[in-house]
C-alpha cells in the first residue's frame, strides 16, 4: 500500500537539508581551526602564523560570496551543495596527508571557497522555508544545528587526538553523509533559478547593523577556533583539556539558541541582539579571572558560547524578516561575505594582540569588539526609532 507510506512535507524536508548543509559546514570549520593550529603549534609556528593560517578559510568564503548567486541560478541549489560538499571532504582528505605550511594555506583558501556555497544555499533554504510567526524558533533550531556541527569539530578531536589521519577521515565522512541526505530531498529545495540576481554590496546601506553583527560573530568564531586553543595552552592547560572546553563554549549554542529564538519571537529581534552582545564581552572580560577555576570556567565557556551565538541568530532572523526573494538570496551572499571579512579579520587581529599583550590580548580584544557591536546596534535602534 504505496499510499501509506509516511512522507516529509516539502517544507519539512527542506529544512533537513539544510541543517544537513549547515552542519557539515560548521563540522569542517570546528575540525579544522583547532586541528591544524595543534599541528602548526606543534611544528614551531608562532601564533601569528597560527592566525595567518585561519584566516585563509574566510579569504576564500570573501573571495567566492560575489559568484554563488549567479552559479545557483543557473545550476540549481541542491546540485551546487552537492558539489561543494564533495569538494570539501576532498580537501579534508588532502589536509591530512601534509605538514607544509604553505600546503595548508592553500587547502585552507579552497576549503572556505567550497564551504561558501553550503553557506549561502543553506541559509537561503531555511529563510525561505521558515514563516514570520516562527522565524527566531526555526533559525534558533538553524543555529543549534551550526553549532552542533562547530562543538562536534572539537570533539572528534578530544577522542581521536590531532594527530594521525583519523580526525580527517572523520571529518571527509560527514561531507560524503551530507551529500546523500541533499541528493535524497533534493525534490523539496527550495527553487531559486527564477530569481534575478540583486547586488549583495546593496546590503552595506540596507542593513549595516545585520552585516556588522555577522561579521562579528564571524570574528568571534575564528578567533576562538584558531587561537583558543594556543591561549589554553599559554595558562597551562593540557590539550585534551582545550579541545573539551572548546567544545563546552561551541556547544552552549546547542542547548540555548532555540530558547533564544524563542524570546525573539516574544519580544524584540534587535534588543535580543544586543543583550547577547553585551552578555559575550562579559564573557570575554571574565576568562581570564575564571579559567584557573573549573567549576566556574566550564559555565562561563558555555554561556558565552550561547551569546556569541545568538547574535548570529538574531541578525539572520532579522534578515528573513524584512527580505524575500531575490533580495534574501542577494541578502545570504551579503552575509557570506561579511562572515568572510570578520573571520580574515579575527585569527590575525588577535594572534597579533596576543603576541603583543599576552593572553590578555585575546579576551581583551573580543571583548572591545563585543561591547562595540552591541552599542552600535543599540544606537542603530535608537535612530530607527526617532526616524518613525
Amino acid at each position: 500500500m504505496s499510499g501509506a507510506r509516511p512522507r516529509l512535507t516539502s517544507g519539512t524536508a527542506g529544512i533537513v537539508g539544510a541543517i544537513a548543509c549547515t552542519s557539515i559546514f560548521a563540522l569542517t570549520i570546528g575540525l579544522t581551526y583547532p586541528l591544524l593550529s595543534f599541528v602548526l603549534e606543534a611544528n614551531g609556528h608562532s601564533d601569528a602564523a597560527i592566525g595567518i593560517s585561519a584566516a585563509m578559510t574566510p579569504l576564500g568564503v570573501l573571495m567566492a560570496s560575489g559568484f554563488y548567486p549567479r552559479i545557483v541560478k543557473r545550476y540549481g541549489s541542491w546540485p551546487v551543495a552537492a558539489v561543494c560538499l564533495l569538494a570539501v571532504a576532498v580537501l579534508i582528505l588532502m589536509m591530512g596527508m601534509t605538514e607544509s605550511y604553505a600546503a595548508f594555506l592553500l587547502l585552507r583558501l579552497l576549503l572556505g571557497v567550497f564551504d561558501c556555497g553550503v553557506y549561502i544555499i543553506s541559509e537561503t533554504w531555511i529563510n525561505q522555508l521558515a514563516s514570520a510567526k516562527s522565524r527566531g524558533r526555526i533559525i534558533g533550531l538553524y543555529a543549534t544545528a551550526l553549532s552542533t556541527g562547530f562543538g562536534m569539530g572539537p570533539m572528534i578531536l578530544a577522542v581521536t587526538g590531532a594527530g594521525g589521519m583519523m580526525p580527517f577521515v572523520i571529518g571527509a565522512a560527514f561531507c560524503v553523509l551530507a551529500v546523500g541526505v541533499i541528493v535524497i530531498i533534493r525534490g523539496a529545495t527550495p527553487d531559486v533559478t527564477d530569481e534575478h540576481p540583486v547586488s549583495s554590496l546593496s546590503f552595506i546601506r540596507l542593513a549595516p547593523t545585520l552585516l556588522l553583527a555577522i561579521a562579528v560573530f564571524a570574528f568571534w568564531d575564528a578567533a576562538i577556533l584558531a587561537l583558543y586553543p594556543v591561549y589554553g595552552l599559554d595558562f597551562g592547560l593540557e590539550a585534551e583539556f582545550v579541545a573539551l572546553s572548546l567544545s563546552v563554549c561551541i556547544l552552549g549554542n546547542t542547548f540555548l539558541q532555540i530558547p533564544i529564538g524563542w524570546l525573539a519571537d516574544l519580544t524584540s529581534r534587535r534588543a535580543v541582539m544586543v543583550l547577547c552582545c553585551m552578555i559575550a564581552g562579559a564573557g570575554a572580560l571574565a576568562l581570564p579571572m575564571v579559567i584557573i577555576e573549573t567549576a566556574l570556567f566550564l559555565p562561563t565557556l558555555f554561556v558565552w558560547g550561547a551569546a556569541a551565538g545568538g547574535i548570529y541568530t538574531m541578525a539572520m532572523t532579522e534578515l528573513g524578516d524584512r527580505f524575500s526573494g531575490a533580495e534574501l538570496v542577494a541578502g545570504n551572499a551579503a552575509f557570506a561575505l561579511a562572515y568572510g571579512i570578520g573571520g580574515l579579520a579575527g585569527g590575525p587581529a588577535v594572534g597579533v594582540a596576543m603576541r603583543s599583550f599576552g593572553p590578555d590580548g585575546f579576551s581583551g580584544t573580543l571583548a572591545v569588539v563585543l561591547f562595540a557591536t552591541g552599542a552600535f546596534a543599540l544606537w542603530r535602534s535608537r535612530l530607527s526609532a526617532s526616524n518613525t
